[in-house]
C-alpha cells in the first residue's frame, strides 16, 4: 500500500514534529492512518517516533522513474511534485514506455546506483557511437503492460498509485529523455552531452546557448536533443523514431526566456508548410503551378509569405521564450499575453478549439490525452465566447483535467474543467521542456494539425478584409472594407501580418490613416472612382503606402512584401522556391479560397 493509501496532492506536506507541524495527507491534517496500515519510524531529534513520509517517498519514487520536474524531495507537495504527478499520469498512459536495461547497465558500471537521477549523472557514455547517455543507453522499449487510464490531474488517486507500483516493479522509465547536447560549430555533429544535461525538465534548466574558447569564438553550441521510447507519435519518412532528434535551444527576449525552436537549426525539413502538408495531399506545388491564379494558390502565396515571417513557414518552428508563454502557426497564435496580473486570453486556445471541432481524435493525439482543453469549445464563425469582435480574432485561455475528470468525456465537459491559473509561476508548465516536445510534435507529425491551420489563417484573412472602411480625405469619401479598398495579394499579405503583429492598428485607425494619407499623397489618381472601378495605379498607391507604414511598425513587413527574394531567405533550406512567383499586385489580384471555411 503506497503513501498510506492517501490521494496525495497539492498542499500535502509531511509535517514536521520538531516545529510541531502535523502532516497533512491527502487534503487531511493529521489523518489517522489506514487499518493495517504500517508505519516507518522515523528519528526526530533523537527520540524515534512512527512518523511515514509519504510525500518524501512519493517524491523519491518519481525522481527513480524519471520524472526530475518535481525538483528535491523535501517532503512538502508544491508545484513541481504537482506537475511530476501530471507528467507520470501522462507517460504511464501510453502504450509502450522505458524499461532499464539492468544487465547492461552493470557491464558498464558494476558498481553504480540505478535511479534516474544516478544514473544521468554519469553523463556521456565513452565511445559510443553515434554517442549517446549512460542514461539513455540503459534504456529499452518496453510495452506498457498496466496502462493510467485516469485523469491528468496531479492528484496522487488510487490508479496512480497502482501504476507507481507497476512502474517501480517492473523498472519502468519515462519513455521520453530530453538532454542537452553539446554540438560541434565545424562538424554540426553532437559531441557531448553538457554539463547536468542529462534528462532535463524545466525550461530554464540550461541557459547557455555556446561554448567560446580563450579567444571568446564559438567552439560548441548547446541544443536540446529528445529520444523517444514510447511510440506515441507516427515519424514521417526519413526519420527514425528510435534516434536522438534535435527539439530545439533556450533564448532570451528581454527579462524572459525560454525554449526556441528555430529553422533549420532546430526543425525538420518534413515539417515545412508545403502545399500538400497545409492543405492537404491532393495539393501539391505541381497543383498549384498548373492554376497559378487560382483561388488556392493566391491564397496559399499569401499564407506562405506571411508564415515565413511569423514561424519562418515550419510547423515545427515554436516560441516559448517570449512574454506570449507558446507562440505558433503562420500567425504564430500566441497562448496569452503577459501583464502584471497575470496572461490574458491568447489566440492560440483559440486554434486549439478549432482543432478539436475540426478532428477531434486527432486533437485528443496532440493535446487532449495531456489534459489540455481551450477554456470554451468552438461555435463557429464569428460567434461564441472565443470571438472577439473588437479585434476581429479568436481568442481564450485554458483548462485541465480535475481529478474528477473522466478523459473519455472531457472534450464534451469543457465547462466543468479547471481554468489554469494565469500567474506565470504556475502557466509556465506549458513551457516546460516535455511540453515544448509536445508542441513541435503535434506540428511534426499530425496532419490534422497542420490543416486546420490552413483553415484557421483564411478565416483570419476573411475576418481582416471584412473590416468595414468609412475614410474621408479632403473632398473624396471612401467606403467599403478593407477587402474592397485592398484586392491584391501584397496587400492582402501586408494586412495580415500588420493585424498579427497589432490587431488594433489595422481594426482602429492605422490603416485608415494608409488609405487617407495615399489619397493625399497621389493626386494624379482620379480617387472619385467607385471601389469597383479602381484601377492599378489605386492599388499601387494604397498598397505602398501601407507598406510604408506598416514598416515602421515591424521592419521585416518589407521581407514579406519582397517574398520569395527577401535577404536571407536561401539560408533556411526551403523546398518551396519560387515555383510559384512573386505576390500579385495587381487589382482583384487576390482570390480568397473561402472552401470550407
Amino acid at each position: 500500500m503506497l503513501y498510506g493509501n492517501h490521494n496525495l496532492q497539492r498542499g500535502d506536506s509531511d509535517g514536521n514534529p520538531a516545529a510541531n507541524q502535523p502532516p497533512r495527507w491527502g487534503a487531511v491534517v493529521n489523518p489517522p492512518p489506514p487499518a493495517g496500515a504500517a508505519q516507518t519510524p522515523q528519528n526526530q531529534g533523537g527520540a524515534t517516533i512512527a512518523i511515514p513520509q509519504h510525500v518524501r517517498q512519493l517524491q523519491d519514487d518519481l525522481r527513480t522513474l524519471g520524472f526530475l520536474c518535481g525538483g528535491t524531495p523535501d517532503g512538502g507537495f508544491g508545484r513541481g511534485t504537482e506537475w511530476a504527478v501530471k507528467e507520470f499520469q501522462i507517460y504511464a498512459s501510453m502504450t509502450h514506455v522505458a524499461r532499464l536495461n539492468t544487465q547492461r547497465f552493470r557491464q558498464w558500471q558494476p558498481n553504480g546506483g540505478l535511479t534516474a537521477p544516478e544514473i544521468g549523472a554519469l553523463g556521456t557514455r565513452p565511445n559510443s557511437t553515434p554517442p549517446e547517455s549512460y542514461y539513455v543507453g540503459s534504456l529499452d522499449q518496453a510495452a506498457n503492460t498496466a496502462r493510467y487510464t485516469g485523469p491528468i490531474s496531479g492528484v496522487v488517486n488510487q490508479r496512480t498509485r497502482d501504476a507507481i507500483e507497476h512502474w517501480l516493479d517492473q523498472n519502468y522509465r519515462c519513455p521520453v529523455v530530453v538532454e542537452a547536447w553539446l554540438v560541434s560549430r565545424q562538424t554540426t555533429q553532437r559531441t557531448a552531452v553538457f554539463t547536468n544535461g542529462v534528462n532535463v525538465w524545466q525550461f530554464n534548466q540550461i541557459t547557455q546557448g555556446t561554448v567560446r574558447n580563450a579567444q571568446n569564438q564559438v567552439v560548441s553550441y548547446v541544443r536540446m536533443f529528445y529520444r523517444d521510447f514510447s511510440t506515441y507519435y507516427t515519424y514521417p519518412a526519413g526519420r527514425v523514431a528510435t534516434e536522438y532528434h534535435v527539439l530545439g535551444g533556450y533564448t532570451n527576449y528581454m527579462t524572459y526566456g525560454g525554449p526556441v525552436s528555430m529553422v533549420p537549426t532546430h526543425t525538420w525539413s518534413q515539417a515545412e508548410m508545403t502545399p500538400e502538408r497545409l492543405i492537404g495531399p491532393a495539393t501539391t506545388l505541381a497543383t498549384l503551378q498548373a492554376n497559378l491564379n487560382g483561388a488556392t494558390t493566391s491564397t496559399y502565396r499569401v499564407v506562405r509569405a506571411t508564415a515565413e515571417q511569423e514561424c519562418m513557414g515550419f510547423f515545427d518552428s515554436i516560441n516559448a521564450y517570449d512574454d506570449a508563454l507558446i507562440s505558433l502557426g503562420p500567425c504564430h497564435w500566441t497562448m496569452g499575453l503577459y501583464p502584471a496580473n497575470g496572461y490574458d486570453n491568447g489566440e492560440l486556445p483559440g486554434f486549439l478549439a478549432y482543432v478539436l471541432h475540426s478532428n477531434r481524435a486527432s486533437y485528443l493525439t496532440a493535446y487532449g490525452n495531456f489534459g489540455l482543453y481551450p477554456s470554451s469549445a468552438w461555435v463557429g464563425n464569428n460567434a461564441g465566447p472565443l470571438w472577439n469582435q473588437g479585434q476581429r480574432k479568436y481568442v481564450g485561455w485554458i483548462r485541465n483535467h480535475i481529478d474528477s475528470t473522466d478523459p473519455a468525456t472531457a472534450a464534451t465537459a469543457i465547462p466543468q474543467l479547471a481554468e489554469v491559473d494565469r500567474a506565470t509561476i504556475e502557466a509556465n508548465y506549458y513551457k516546460t521542456w516535455h511540453w515544448f516536445f509536445r508542441w513541435v510534435m503535434a506540428g511534426r507529425t499530425i496532419p490534422a494539425v497542420q490543416q486546420a491551420m490552413w483553415g484557421m489563417v483564411r478565416m483570419r484573412l476573411r475576418d481582416v478584409l471584412g473590416i468595414a472602411v468609412n475614410v474621408q480625405a479632403g473632398n473624396i469619401h471612401v467606403t467599403g472594407t478593407l477587402g474592397t479598398v485592398f484586392t491584391s495579394e501584397k496587400a492582402a499579405a501586408i494586412l495580415l501580418r500588420w493585424h498579427i503583429f497589432r490587431p488594433g492598428h489595422v481594426t482602429g485607425t492605422s490603416v485608415r490613416n494608409s488609405i487617407r494619407n495615399a489619397i493625399q499623397n497621389n493626386p494624379n489618381v482620379t480617387w472619385t472612382l467607385p471601389l469597383a472601378q479602381w484601377t492599378n495605379a489605386h492599388e499601387t498607391a494604397v498598397t505602398d503606402q501601407l507598406l510604408a507604414d506598416a514598416t515602421v511598425v515591424n521592419a521585416t513587413q518589407a521581407h514579406l512584401a519582397a517574398w520569395p527574394t527577401y535577404p536571407g531567405r536561401t539560408g533556411r533550406g526551403y523546398v518551396v522556391g519560387n515555383e510559384l512567383g512573386t505576390l500579385r499586385t495587381a487589382r482583384n489580384s487576390f482570390v480568397l479560397d473561402a472552401a470550407g471555411i
